[in-house]
């Protein structure tokens, strides 16, 4: 990693702080799941209750059907600890399904041993604990956070996201200062922690970013990893400067780490991995559209797919695929392989003759067994061939599986790979659907257009490599302090928008005008020392123009209103074709 530039940075004490959630160990256990107070994890504390709720029923009556909906409540479980990035809790939650999973078996083998349940009940209740205990809030909820440059407070407006960084690396290490000058302004606040220092008696971090000592990562280092680990589950552990070594690699992974990143990746790659983690990506249901003619097997189906949140819409002729798929738009096609009419691979390979849905997951249901015929089936079109009657684990399983990937491939196809913001399409798209949906509901809302001024002489002087950098560095100040609702887009080029949500025009201005003055004096490394940049925006807001077009309209039109006026400033835009 090369050294981080030790420049001057203003002071960002005043900026929000958003509470923290902390670890308490030595928390009683609870005969009851507590309700968590945050809205995103309110659905954890479903999840809690109902494997609570579906081991005692097992415990109780010990049908194959009751392990099956505790197995089930567990994989839930499992896959919200995950979308949270909660790592240390997820890991614990892995060993306990995987244990349950040991013991599946069928209706002959349950209920299960005295000594098994007894065991797995003892992991049951450690993992209960274990996250009541690490996510239990001790923030009042209804506290008013200060933002900068706000007249006054706002509750419900939470303008920028800093974190906890406990940065853990010997004292005079030369990376350090530069670093945390650089975490802070981008919003993060940092803890400079040494090696053999115990650990702060505060609130977990969103991270522990480690730089080994001289020696490197030693067995010492990875028991300080280690203990770290145990005793703050829902951190994020990330390693820098690992060398290229499958087995240090490999140990700090088993240690508890997270994150490991080679020197020559961090300077591009630590901050944006550390902004990507105060993304919250909304998460629309699963859809799942089950093509099958057994009524029995729906149930099923559906059955354990709404034991996950997902959604299902079932059809029992073939001949209503191409309407559904249409009017359902699903994520995942279950199709059984033979229906009336025509076979699952004759209904598959028509739905690849559709662009629309080339790329469509499909899994084959059927207790087909020959292999060369399954073979034959994904060839012509399948993603996967599963045996009825399904384990409904595996089933789960792989259902949120193929539509994670498939839904990370439109992700990518949305975004711009270079600032990992929306691209300019998907940001439009975005923003109109925003609007219509306050037709019926109006709020307050704010459209802005940024564009870096001068770009081209940066380009011209310095190179394309610096001008992307500073492309980057303004993406990773926006996500930094904007909201995780906000919407914000690389509109082309050195151009971006971003959509502020229940804002105010003078709200969004003041955050808007802090944001373009902190940009101002961050400096661009390039060969021959550092280079500053600004920026000039122009804001519209709803319902002054009402349609997305209109809003960027007239939101461009006060951009160009700023550069005539000397640029680095922000221009209101106002009806009448005016701009303030």
């Amino acid at each position: 990693m090369r050294k981080a530039s030790n420049f001057q940075l203003p002071r960002i004490n005043d900026i929000a702080l958003s509470p923290v959630i902390p670890h308490n160990a030595a928390s009683s256990k609870k005969n009851k799941t507590m309700v968590l107070q945050s809205p995103e994890l309110r659905p954890l504390d479903a999840c809690l209750r109902s494997l609570r709720v579906r081991w005692q029923d097992y415990r109780t009556l010990g049908s194959f059907d009751h392990f099956v909906e505790f197995t089930l409540a567990l994989d839930n479980l499992t896959e919200h600890l995950n979308r949270l990035k909660l790592p240390g809790l997820l890991r614990q939650c892995e060993s306990l399904e995987n244990a349950t999973l040991a013991l599946f078996g069928d209706a002959s083998s349950h209920p299960v041993g005295e000594r098994e349940a007894v065991a797995l009940e003892r992991q049951v209740d450690t993992l209960l604990h274990t996250i009541e205990s690490a996510l239990a809030p001790t923030a009042d909820p209804g506290e008013n956070h200060r933002r900068r440059g706000a007249a006054a407070s706002q509750t419900d407006a939470e303008w920028a996201k800093p974190r906890s960084i406990w940065l853990i690396a010997e004292e005079q290490h030369p990376w350090v200062p530069g670093l945390a000058e650089q975490l802070g302004f981008f919003g993060f606040r940092v803890s400079r922690i040494g090696w053999r220092d115990p650990a702060p008696a505060a609130a977990s971090p969103l991270v522990a970013l480690y730089i080994p000592p001289a020696g490197g990562y030693a067995a010492e280092e990875l028991r300080a990893i280690q203990r770290l680990r145990s005793d703050h589950p829902t951190s994020q552990l990330f390693c820098l400067a690992v060398p290229k070594s499958l087995e240090i690699t490999v140990a700090l992974l088993r240690a508890g780490a997270d994150v490991t990143l080679q020197a020559e990746q961090e300077t591009v790659t630590v901050l944006g991995r550390l902004l990507d983690l105060l993304q919250s990506r909304e998460q629309e249901p699963y859809r799942v559209l089950v093509v099958e003619d057994s009524s029995t097997a729906i149930a099923m189906i559906q059955r354990s797919l709404s034991q996950h949140g997902i959604d299902s819409h079932p059809i029992g002729n073939p001949q209503l695929l191409l309407s559904a798929v249409e009017q359902y738009r699903p994520d995942l096609v279950l199709m059984d392989m033979y229906m009336p009419h025509c076979t699952g691979v004759e209904a598959t390979r028509v739905l690849r003759q559709l662009t629309d849905y080339q790329s469509l997951p499909v899994v084959y249901l059927s207790s087909e067994t020959d292999m060369g015929m399954q073979v034959e089936a994904l060839r012509l079109g399948g993603d996967q061939f599963l045996t009825k009657p399904c384990n409904p684990v595996l089933l789960a399983a792989v259902v949120k599986t193929k539509i994670e990937r498939y839904r990370e491939m439109q992700r990518h196809s949305q975004h711009d790979s270079l600032t990992g913001l929306l691209n300019h399409s998907a940001a439009k798209s975005r923003l109109n659907l925003l609007v219509q949906s306050l037709q019926a509901a109006p709020e307050p809302l704010c459209v802005a257009m940024l564009d870096i001024d001068h770009f081209k002489s940066v380009n011209d002087t310095y190179g394309h490599p610096v001008g992307d950098q500073v492309i980057r560095s303004l993406a990773w100040l926006l996500k930094g302090r904007l909201r995780a609702s906000d919407i914000i887009g690389r509109y082309g080029g050195e151009e971006f928008i971003v959509v502020l949500r229940n804002a105010k025009p003078a709200e969004a201005e003041s955050v808007l005008d802090g944001i373009r003055a902190d940009f101002a004096t961050l400096p661009h490394a390039h060969a021959g020392g550092t280079l500053r940049a600004t920026f000039s925006a122009g804001l519209a807001s709803f319902p002054d123009w009402t349609s997305g077009n209109d809003l960027t309209q007239a939101a461009d039109a006060a951009l160009l209103e700023a550069k005539r006026q000397g640029r680095n400033r922000i221009r209101l835009a106002r009806q009448g074709n005016s701009a303030q």
